[in-house]
């Protein structure tokens, strides 16, 4: 991780600017154009009918796919685990079932697009407008501003393309099956909020086996960051290449970056057993500023050690996180989310949070910090982590960089519920 505390990371932030779907401004103009004379008068109303129909379902797919990923379950008799059902991978799966009513209303209305396949056929991996689209690599350390080096320094890959967009990847430990990707894309304007963004996704050996995804927008809570969040599924170990088609002022501007998946995640991935690291209570320290570098921390997240929680039978929300020196893109308040999920949830579950340095009051005073070697037996290698265990200490869902309550708060009901 470099000396990360020799770096202050400016926010990713922008202007905010939207730009409408396709298929909006394709309603639009049909309903312009809908006009017709006197004796065709009846045989239009119903193509017209029609046409509204199929807008309001247009819309009422892409709210769906810009909402929040799940409601938040709570029970008014108490229980923790009411208003919840099926499993982390059935949430994805419904995620992707949204995501793809969005992408097939967007190209039914875009006439004048050419069928996806043939893109991909023609070696253009499902660009728009019939251009072929160059793949990027991520870019050496030396090659990028002071901001950007920080990123490269807590781990997380980093793309720029010309002078107008810079792409940076916040969850890089991947391998072959789903993983949840989160990106944050700066544009000419600042950060990229579009709500809704296609992304391709297709094998580097193998373009014609590609598929759409669409990533949706998440804020963080101070309400100036953000970033870009999806699921995908990597068949295969090799090359794979992303390309995120970002809605610009002429229309879309069409960028690629490669990643490459290894056979195997460094992290514990989902159906992994949990280590049980030996991780500090508050117990053994005569100050809970010796526990987190955060100013004012949560004495419940330190009640129990990983060790203890892994083995305890009830599910468990392990945080790696140090508060105190958030100073990247993908950093977000991940504790205060812990301790939001601990107020719901209460006993229900285990909640432990893992700073990132064996000496966080020290380091709060100037002195060089001391990582836990907790991280190196869980194999993390980024800045924050986030982990939902289940009650055989097996992990059911990870989240790479800032996940926000309600990603967490899904995974954890789901589990609770069996």
């Amino acid at each position: 991780m470099h000396n990360r505390l020799n770096h202050l990371g400016r926010r990713l932030a922008g202007r905010r600017w939207r730009v409408l779907f396709a298929v909006a401004a394709s309603a639009l103009l049909l309903s312009a154009c809908a006009t017709t004379s006197d004796d065709d008068q009846q045989q239009a109303e119903p193509q017209q009918q029609q046409q509204q129909q199929q807008e309001e379902q247009t819309e009422a797919a892409a709210e769906t796919s810009s909402g929040d990923s799940a409601s938040t379950a709570r029970s008014s008799s108490g229980s923790a685990t009411s208003g919840r059902t099926g499993t982390v991978g059935a949430a994805q799966e419904e995620q992707q079932e949204q995501a793809q009513a969005v992408v097939d209303s967007e190209q039914e209305a875009q006439a004048e697009e050419e069928p996806m396949q043939q893109q991909a056929d023609d070696g253009m991996g499902g660009m728009e407008g019939g251009m072929s689209v160059g793949i990027i690599e991520a870019a050496a350390y030396d090659d990028l501003s002071p901001r950007l080096q920080l990123l490269l320094d807590w781990g997380y890959p980093v793309y720029v393309s010309g002078d107008e967009y810079t792409i940076a990847l916040g969850t890089p430990d991947l391998s072959p099956g789903t993983h949840r990707i989160s990106l944050v894309i700066e544009g000419p304007a600042g950060l990229v909020e579009t709500p809704a963004m296609r992304i391709t996704v297709l094998p580097d050996d193998a373009p014609g086996e590609m598929e759409e995804v669409v990533a949706r927008f998440s804020r963080f809570p101070d309400g100036v960051r953000g970033f870009h969040v999806t699921y995908v599924e990597f068949a295969t170990v090799g090359r794979w290449n992303l390309i995120l088609h970002i809605p610009s002022e002429d229309g879309f501007e069409d960028i690629g970056i490669a990643i490459d998946i290894p056979d195997d995640t460094l992290a514990p991935s989902v159906g992994d057993a949990a280590p049980p690291s030996d991780s500090r209570t508050i117990t053994d320290v005569a100050n809970i500023e010796d526990l987190s570098t955060g100013d004012e921390p949560d004495p419940g997240l330190y009640l129990v050690s990983l060790a203890d929680a892994v083995e305890a039978g009830k599910p468990l929300v392990v945080v790696f996180a140090s508060p105190g020196f958030c100073t990247n893109a993908f950093c977000g308040p991940q504790a205060e989310v812990l301790s939001e999920l601990r107020s719901i949830y209460g006993d229900a579950a285990n909640y432990v949070h893992v700073d990132l340095y064996e000496n966080p009051a020290e380091v709060k005073l100037g002195a060089d910090p001391i990582e836990t070697p907790i991280l190196e037996e869980w194999g993390l290698h980024t800045g924050e982590w986030t982990f939902v265990v289940n009650a055989d200490g097996v992990v059911a869902a990870r989240f790479e960089a800032f996940a926000p309550l309600d990603e967490v708060e899904t995974a954890l009901a789901m589990v609770l519920e069996g």
